[in-house]
């Protein structure tokens, strides 16, 4: 996977994403690392993979004390979020899922319909080698995933992006945008009291589908989610 010299661009801020040889460079903060209880579609479950219990990430002193890593037990994914939250993960018969990080006072989220009205929430999906279910996460980014969707289905993109979500293109793997508070849009979750910062990667070349990461959290607590979205963009990025 190549390394993202990028920025994301959320909106009007822009979010610088460093190059592997620049994070190299970098002494960086330790944050620490969550494994998130974890289920499969398909039984029995791989043995969880060794992970360190901290990892250095560039990020200033005063932000790494307010977050953590989370990842599920195979160490597919990676989630920048608050210190001390929850977390599950979760994968089907595909191979498709991700990861869910949510406040301890909140429930964890039951599915696709419970997403809108979460407070807060740190959430990272992904399609697999689940084609329809990669070409309809993606197309209403991408324009090539809504022609295969098309193409291969007969059918147009199941979703609408909204008009007052902002969307920029990052790379040509890989969008940034932004759903202002009350508008539902490509972040999962979206559409509820806190403006949702996200990432959606979409590469036809490649087999591990479209990922998706959004961060639904407080304006004080912004920098988390630039932070993070901007570190999945460059960890899932996909040329």
């Amino acid at each position: 996977m190549a390394a993202l010299a990028v920025a994301v661009v959320l909106g009007a801020v822009v979010v610088p994403v460093a190059s592997s040889a620049a994070v190299a460079a970098t002494t960086g903060a330790r944050v620490p690392l969550v494994v998130c209880p974890t289920t499969f579609g398909i039984a029995p479950a791989p043995a969880p993979v060794s992970q360190p219990a901290s990892l250095s990430l560039p990020l200033t002193a005063s932000l790494a004390r307010k977050v953590a890593l989370y990842a599920d037990n195979q160490a597919s994914m990676r989630l920048l979020a608050p210190r001390g939250w929850d977390c599950t993960a979760q994968f089907g018969t595909d191979g498709s899922g991700g990861v869910q990080v949510y406040p301890p006072t909140q429930p964890p989220p039951s599915g696709a319909s419970s997403f809108p009205s979460l407070r807060e929430a740190v959430l990272g999906l992904e399609t697999s080698a689940c084609v329809g279910c990669t070409d309809g996460q993606a197309c209403p980014l991408f324009s090539q995933a809504a022609s295969a969707y098309h193409h291969d289905f007969m059918l147009r993109c199941p979703l609408t992006r909204p008009p007052r979500e902002s969307v920029h293109r990052v790379t040509a793997t890989v969008f940034g945008f932004t759903d202002p508070p009350g508008v539902r849009g490509d972040g999962l979750p979206s559409g509820g009291r806190y403006t949702a910062y996200g990432v959606m990667t979409y590469s036809p070349r490649s087999s591990q589908g479209s990922w998706l990461a959004t961060c639904t959290l407080p304006p004080t607590d912004r920098a988390v989610c630039l932070a993070g979205v901007s570190l999945f963009a460059r960890w899932y990025g996909r040329d």
